[in-house]
């Protein structure tokens, strides 16, 4: 008998949004209608309106990812989970030890979505929070990030970016920011050196779980002054990596660190 207190249009909406984000790609109308059991014109019209709404975005090549609305769902459920429970008391005695600002984050597809911060600094123009994306391709925890990736996906990632010169160092062509996530991959851990400011030297390592999966990356802000003092950025780095596998060893994973996985 049916559940008259069931209502089915909100079931299939909420099928195709865990379909999408189920997916390690966007997908066509024609794959999401298939995975969800609709015909197309059914499919189509609650992707409309999904997409309405923001909780999808509609690809150049017609095809659909999950939009900002849902992952900024997801985010308020990440800041109220065991990830950031979890993080937050490592990240803050990392924070008091170096007098250094930190962040917890994930990729929001082309961007770097801030889960936690404790700031001691502020580096950039604009205020930096929970919640706030930064640009992944010229940022440590960016350039992290996507070394997770394949390198495929990564190219088309950057093809959607806007990728400026924000600093004389910046990195923009492809070919060099491919070169830095290789190096990352290489020693586990990506560096930024005044990229996005002038100010600002950054250096972020991943936190990893029982399935060898990246999922998120920390990273310690330090004043570039104290770059020209490599003991300062030593020192950072190796408490940077004890504390991300302090904190990847509570989610379970078992391997060397640091790591990539790919």
């Amino acid at each position: 008998m049916r559940d008259k207190n069931h209502i089915q249009s909100v079931d299939r909406a909420l099928k195709i949004l865990e379909i999408l984000g189920e997916s390690p790609r966007p997908l066509s109308l024609t794959e999401v209608a298939r995975r969800a059991g609709l015909i197309k014109t059914t499919a189509q019209r609650f992707i409309n309106t999904l997409t309405s709404l923001g909780y999808l975005i509609r690809e150049e090549n017609k095809r659909y990812a999950l939009g900002a609305k849902t992952l900024s769902l997801g985010f308020r459920f990440l800041n109220s989970s065991s990830l950031v429970s979890v993080s937050r008391p490592y990240l803050d005695e990392l924070s008091t030890a170096l007098e250094a600002t930190v962040n917890l984050a994930v990729l929001d597809h082309c961007d770097v979505l801030v889960l936690y911060r404790r700031e001691v600094r502020r580096f950039l123009k604009f205020d930096i929070h929970p919640g706030s994306k930064l640009l992944a391709y010229g940022s440590s925890l960016g350039r992290a990030l996507l070394a997770g990736l394949p390198d495929e996906e990564i190219l088309q990632r950057l093809d959607q970016m806007d990728i400026k010169r924000l600093t004389p160092r910046t990195v923009v062509s492809k070919e060099g920011i491919m070169e830095l996530i290789a190096e990352t991959r290489d020693t586990g851990y990506a560096i930024s050196d005044q990229e996005q400011s002038m100010d600002l030297c950054s250096i972020a390592t991943p936190l990893l779980n029982d399935q060898n999966q990246m999922v998120a990356v920390i990273n310690v802000s330090l004043d570039a002054m104290k770059r020209s003092d490599a003991d300062n950025v030593e020192a950072a780095r190796v408490r940077l990596l004890s504390t991300g596998e302090r904190i990847s060893r509570l989610l379970g994973y078992e391997g060397p660190y640091p790591r990539i996985f790919v």
